[in-house]
């Protein structure tokens, strides 16, 4: 149905975001220059490996290099989709989409995705959310008859009480 296209400055990000630590600490530089000689290598390999499809029902997430990650998110189950820039992001000019479920809360990585880089952010999650609300809106299952049968003996039950406390009062 929809395909996220990610940004290709996303690699540079994540060089970034790893080097920064490692120049900061005495003891991690030697790291720090084999990580910028290396590194970019690394991250263009997570760059491909990165995925994310809408498809009608849910949403499919695909990352990692040494341990791949498929995630399938029914639409129905998202309660928010939030977008996040941080400084480094916005100078970049990414931003990440935060993707939290129904079981998932704050402080909790279960029930939560992240998405990093994603073009036009903004569209894909109003695209998300409208295929979410879709399929979260559908027609109401038609009640059946056994169950119409069992409200009704609900109903006598409740005026045969009602008409008893009645009495009694």
């Amino acid at each position: 149905m929809l395909s996220a296209e990610f940004d290709s400055r996303l690699p540079t990000y994540w060089h970034l975001m790893v080097l920064f630590p490692l120049f900061i600490g005495l003891f991690t530089i030697p790291l720090g220059v084999l990580w910028a000689i290396f590194g970019r290598i690394v991250h263009q390999k997570q760059y491909a490996a990165l995925g994310c499809d809408l498809t009608e029902r849910s949403l499919n997430i695909r990352k990692g290099i040494l341990v791949k990650v498929q995630k399938n998110i029914p639409l129905d189950k998202i309660t928010d989709l939030a977008v996040l820039e941080g400084p480094l992001l916005r100078h970049f000019g990414l931003c990440s989409l935060k993707i939290e479920t129904a079981g998932g809360g704050e402080g909790s990585s279960m029930g939560q995705a992240g998405l990093p880089g994603i073009v036009d952010a903004l569209e894909f999650r109003d695209k998300v959310l409208e295929q979410r609300d879709l399929v979260a809106g559908g027609a109401p299952a038609p009640a059946s008859s056994s169950n119409d049968g069992v409200l009704v003996d609900i109903r006598d039950t409740l005026q045969r009480i009602e008409k008893s406390l009645g009495e009694r009062s």
